[in-house]
């Protein structure tokens, strides 16, 4: 028995030695990838990756430049194209570090159904990458772009949109797993921060501009920035931070420059509730909450007095009543419930919803809606004046 237990323990040891990854991958004989594109080309699939490639040994304590390569093959679907690219590259792409995925503005026009089930049954496709729609241009023309200090660009498009959310607060990024989620679910239809090339003196920038709007698996519309805005104050989870401007006339968009005011979001949630009314009309009732500070003000009039504050409170939730209509106006135009009201509907009213559902664009177009604003001002700063101005 003594004899079969030291046999058994060595045997255990030997195994430990044994023991190594079946899918183990060298360094040097593999590269990172930084995301995908997908796109259409005729009756052809077009996939791409862009990757990492080291462009030499750093000398004497230098780091080592990486290049930005994008490989690109065409195949009748996509899952055949990217084991194409295999077939050329020399070493073997680790394609679970990719963080984003970029769709071209012809497929979505197209169908969604060409790409969706094959970004949802592949196993290295992370269902927390980023999405984006290029407009304008193509998901290669974005993957060659130089976006210094960023050594990729999809690498700068990923910081881009985390950034603003700081700031601007004005695009929501979105996952592979919220957009295939509202793409699968009736009720609610998916959107898209959409990413453009802008030329200014010669160089080209990546940019970040307008929402792309689906319905029923295609690419219909686009919000601009202030129905993206608008959107991103009705989205039920919460926002935190982003400016809005004002102006003292009341009149934002051709008000006099020297009466504009910017106003600090610090905090806004939405609720939309659905009303039931006796002669069967649905109304929709929209209460947006806000609260933030004054950020700046161009004119020299002390705007931080107790007579001043409430009108900038009554200003600000105007404005925001404002941006959100816009948007609410643009996605009834184009027949997308990008707001989930038919999916809410269909919790809380099941049996109106059975009723609307085949027809739901159309009575989602014709929706009434009652939308309300109210911002508070956290912080008064009653003891600070503006800066004087000499004459």
């Amino acid at each position: 028995m003594r004899k079969m237990l030291l046999v058994w323990l060595l045997l255990s040891l030997l195994s430990l030695c044994l023991a190594g990854c079946y899918n183990r991958l060298e360094l040097d004989d593999s590269v990172g990838v930084t995301g995908f594109g997908l796109d259409v080309e005729g009756e052809q699939k077009v996939f791409l990756v862009q990757v990492t490639s080291p462009s030499g040994k750093p000398e004497g304590g230098q780091t080592a430049k990486v290049d930005t390569l994008v490989l690109k093959e065409k195949a009748a679907g996509y899952a055949q194209a990217a084991r194409q690219i295999t077939l050329s590259f020399p070493r073997t792409p680790v394609w679970s570090l990719a963080t984003t995925i970029l769709l071209g503005e012809q497929l979505a026009r197209e169908d969604l159904a060409l790409v969706m089930d094959f970004v949802s049954r592949n196993r290295f496709i992370r269902p927390n990458m980023l999405l984006f729609l290029t407009a304008g241009t193509t998901p290669e023309e974005v993957m060659q772009l130089k976006t210094p200090p960023e050594n990729h660009s999809l690498v700068a498009l990923e910081k881009i949109i985390r950034g603003q959310q700081n700031y601007a607060e004005i695009y929501l990024p979105v996952t592979l797993r919220e957009f295939r989620t509202k793409y699968a679910t009736p009720g609610v239809e998916p959107v898209l921060p959409q990413v453009r090339i802008e030329e200014n003196a010669g160089e080209k920038t990546l940019r970040i501009h307008g929402v792309a709007v689906f319905r029923e698996r295609r690419l219909v519309g686009e919000l601009d920035e202030i129905e993206s805005r608008g959107l991103r104050f009705l989205d039920a989870g919460e926002m935190r931070g982003g400016l809005v401007t004002v102006n003292l006339s009341g009149n934002r968009q051709s008000g006099p420059l020297e009466e504009m005011v910017s106003m600090e979001i610090i905090h806004s949630r939405a609720r939309c509730t659905p009303l039931i009314n006796e002669d069967g009309s649905i109304e929709m009732l929209i209460d947006i909450e806000a609260d933030g500070n004054l950020y700046e003000q161009t004119t020299t009039e002390n705007l931080q007095t107790t007579e001043n504050l409430p009108r900038l409170e009554q200003l600000t939730a105007a404005a925001i009543k404002e941006d959100a209509m816009a948007c609410i106006k643009k996605a009834q135009l184009l027949g997308s419930d990008i707001f989930g009201w038919g999916e809410i509907i269909s919790r809380k009213h099941p049996a109106v919803w059975r009723q609307l559902e085949a027809d739901w664009p159309a009575h989602f177009s014709n929706l009434k809606v009652r939308a309300e604003a109210r911002y508070s001002i956290r912080r008064a700063y009653l003891l600070d004046g503006p800066v004087p101005i000499k004459n």
